[in-house]
């Protein structure tokens, strides 16, 4: 019995607000028709935490006045992006409602001030895209996509923004659901064959084709998709690399080269992947295939050589600055850092000279490492005098010259004396 009595308390309780709502929302309706959006929402805003258990009837006509107020003010530009984000959600809500109860008011209009909210966020997009304010122009693509999902071109647009700044959680987000929902975003290039220089010549429209052909400075017309699949994969990896997730990237990357083929930029980042999880064997294979396909390219070897060096990978950075020497023997950056790369070398042996006891049976190991180490300032002497002839006015390389040359002559010295 006590619950019997507790159940109709409660309905007793409920009875009140009901009619609190009825009343409010018909007020708001009132203000709305009189032009007084900001008042309409007003009146609605108290209620509202309890219109999810209203009777079916007045959930309907509290998400019509809402979203219709929120639409008015976003129009007249007050707080635009705030009041259409709550407009979505209450015109979704709407069509919901009505849907579910079979009660069919306002679904058409809903529908159709949802379309128009979509185009005036696209335009809106673009427009901040031009301005590369891309924080206002990826919100805004992403709002369009969420109210249209069949138009994912607008996801692509949200993910291209988020990257563009900076936004990599955001960009990675929109990506991933291209990914799944296998977008291919296929964009036409319009192709004739150019009579004059004798290679297809590619066009942004086929009104531009089409003008040449008609011209009869070109023929054969043709038209060729390329599918942003590949590009997508490829963003996926490069933002798993900024967020160090190294694994996830290798694999990413692995999905990327089966739509991309040879992508120089993705093969340089993998190799770079391979380094720095100290496969060294792999990495020296992907950077040699890169190296063959760039074999003049001496700045992109000793960028390798700089990377083995920060991985500590020290055999593998000399072999790079000499690799970028052997491609350009005037590249005077690689002698610098082969340079540096081996007075370390020279310095790594000397403190292990120190470690070693002057006993009659390390007498001979010792002799050896100060041969090494004479060895390799002398190269290093003949590495910097040719950054010194490539380039006369280099005083850093001229001073480093200068300190191996006293380096190496008093070593010699105390060689020949045996101390």
């Amino acid at each position: 019995m006590n619950g019997i009595f507790k159940n109709i308390f409660a309905l007793l309780l409920l009875i009140p607000s009901v009619y609190a709502q009825k009343s409010q929302i018909k007020e708001a309706q009132k203000e709305l028709k009189a032009g007084n959006s900001e008042q309409a929402l007003a009146i609605l805003s108290p209620v509202e935490y309890l219109i999810s258990n209203a009777p079916v009837d007045d959930r309907i006509h509290f998400y019509y006045v809402q979203a219709t107020a929120l639409v008015n003010l976003a129009n007249n530009n007050i707080n635009s992006a705030k009041n259409l984000s709550k407009a979505i959600l209450a015109l979704t809500d709407l069509i919901q409602v009505e849907s579910e109860s079979n009660d069919i008011k306002y679904s058409t209009e809903a529908v159709e001030m949802l379309y128009r909210i979509k185009n005036n966020l696209v335009v809106s997009a673009k427009n901040d895209l031009a301005a590369e304010n891309f924080a206002e122009s990826s919100n805004k693509f992403y709002q369009a996509y969420l109210i249209d999902k069949k138009d994912t071109l607008q996801l692509y647009n949200a993910a291209m923004s988020y990257k563009n700044g900076d936004d990599i959680d955001s960009a990675l987000k929109c990506f991933e659901e291209l990914k799944t929902i296998k977008y291919n975003g296929n964009i036409a290039v319009f192709i004739a064959y150019n009579k004059k220089l004798l290679v297809d010549e590619y066009f942004p429209t086929i009104e531009e084709r089409d003008t040449k052909i008609q011209s009869g400075s070109h023929m054969r017309p043709n038209v060729k998709f390329y599918s942003k699949r590949g590009e997508i994969s490829k963003n996926i990896a490069l933002i798993y690399v900024q967020k160090g997730f190294k694994e996830k990237a290798i694999k990413a990357i692995e999905m990327a080269k089966k739509f991309n083929g040879i992508d120089e930029s993705l093969n340089v980042v993998e190799a770079n992947l391979y380094l720095e999880t100290k496969d060294y064997e792999t990495f020296d294979h992907l950077a040699t295939f890169i190296l063959e396909l760039n074999n003049k390219n001496a700045q992109l070897a000793s960028d390798f050589g700089i990377n083995c060096e920060k991985e500590l990978y020290y055999e593998g950075a000399e072999y790079y600055y000499k690799k970028a020497i052997s491609m350009d023997p005037l590249y005077a950056a690689s002698y610098i850092k082969l340079s540096a790369l081996l007075i370390g070398k020279g310095n790594a042996i000397d403190s292990n000279i120190k470690s070693l006891e002057t006993t009659e049976a390390n007498k001979k190991m010792i002799a050896e490492l100060k041969l090494q180490k004479e060895q390799i300032l002398k190269s290093v002497q003949t590495y910097l005098q040719k950054v010194v002839n490539i380039d006369p006015f280099n005083n850093n390389a001229k001073e480093l010259m200068a300190s191996i040359n006293i380096t190496t002559n008093v070593k010699s010295k105390a060689f020949a004396s045996g101390e």
